[in-house]
């Protein structure tokens, strides 16, 4: 009797520490795992929170890395992956996020690995704009890799445009998400606005604050942000300008691992970055009927349709930001539209069951060709 191949991938990536890409993979493999894949997930740093949540079955490598030299970490680290790769260069390898992908792939190359290699692409690229040796060295493995996954149309684009890659090399798979709408009262008379987006410059809270300092006097008495990500560094900053701005009592500053109490108690949501790939901040507040108002940046225009689901504005704008905030707050009707649209959208679009689906056809053309 003829066996099939055995369906088997190995997963490379930085850490399991929560972020929007390591959440993705984490329902992309256990649902692999269910369905009888054998699957290993090699971690290039330390093992990271979301391993907690992690199916069983899954075999973990981590190469545990701690040197205190930088490159001396980058050379074990591309030492420990190149002996993977010799000693088992035939299964799929799935690398996730720029680091894996650029010492990932040169080991692999070096080792002259026969494995199908595909990659994820999940933010734009204005990152190599910083390290543009990156940008070299990624273009020169963009020909060897078999396929490259994007999750917005935006990056796409760029790897076209930008890094020459042939359009027929890239596959979209948007991100998904559980749908979470429980039903609960919509209205303003507490104004509650989430922005869930960790502490970096371009995800642009200052704009915000500046924002809300312009209308603070036209907002319901009790009005209340809260700002729910990881401090990389501005959090301080940010808190003397609420209190320049005299709105420091009404600023809610949280880093938690779970955001669904706090979506459930929110009427609107903000995120104001000035680059994004698809954001996952924006599909939990449409899976929670929550109206929206978005810079109009990369893939956040393929979620949100102006004026129909949310609303979009150009970005680094204050001015036009108070004035969105305004308008959900004063027409309810429009706000209430903006909501059930945006769930519509979840549902057809975004959900957690068509992107783990999605991934698993493209690993079956590789495993079983």
């Amino acid at each position: 009797m003829i066996l099939k191949n055995k369906k088997k991938i190995r997963i490379i990536i930085g850490s399991l520490n929560i972020g929007g890409t390591e959440k993705q993979l984490l329902e992309i493999i256990n649902f692999l795992a269910k369905k009888n894949w054998e699957i290993e997930l090699i971690t290039l740093k330390e093992k990271g929170f979301l391993i907690n949540n992690l199916n069983p079955k899954i075999k973990v490598t981590n190469l545990n890395i701690k040197s205190s030299s930088k490159i001396t970490n980058l050379f074990l680290i591309f030492y420990k992956l190149f002996k993977i790769f010799k000693k088992d260069s035939k299964t799929l390898t799935h690398f996730f996020l720029p680091q894996a992908y650029i010492i990932g792939m040169l080991a692999a190359i070096t080792a002259s690995s026969k494995c199908k290699l595909i990659m994820s692409r999940r933010s734009l690229n204005l990152y190599q704009n910083k390290y543009p040796l990156s940008r070299i060295i990624e273009k020169l493995l963009h020909k060897k890799v078999s396929k490259i996954l994007v999750n917005s149309e935006a990056v796409k684009k760029q790897l076209v445009t930008e890094e020459n890659v042939n359009k027929n090399k890239i596959k979209t798979i948007y991100n998904g998400i559980n749908v979470k709408y429980r039903k609960k009262n919509n209205e303003f008379k507490n104004l509650k606005i989430i922005m869930i987006a960790n502490l970096i410059p371009y995800k642009n809270h200052e704009m915000v604050l500046n924002s809300l300092k312009i209308i603070k006097n036209k907002l319901p008495k009790n009005w209340r942000i809260l700002f729910i990500g990881r401090d990389d560094g501005i959090k301080n900053h940010l808190l003397k300008l609420s209190k320049k701005f005299r709105i420091n009592k009404n600023i809610v500053f949280k880093e938690t691992k779970n955001v669904n109490n706090f979506l459930k108690d929110s009427n609107l949501g903000i995120l104001c970055s000035k680059e994004e790939s698809l954001p996952n901040s924006i599909l939990e507040y449409l899976s929670y009927k929550i109206p929206v108002i978005s810079s109009n940046v990369g893939g956040c225009r393929e979620i949100i349709k102006n004026k129909r689901n949310g609303l979009l504005l150009k970005k680094n704008n204050s001015l036009e930001l108070s004035k969105a905030i305004l308008y959900v707050l004063k027409n309810k009707n429009i706000a209430k539209k903006f909501s059930d649209e945006g769930l519509k959208i979840i549902k057809k679009r975004f959900t957690m069951n068509k992107m783990v689906n999605a991934h698993e056809k493209e690993y079956l053309k590789y495993v079983n060709p």
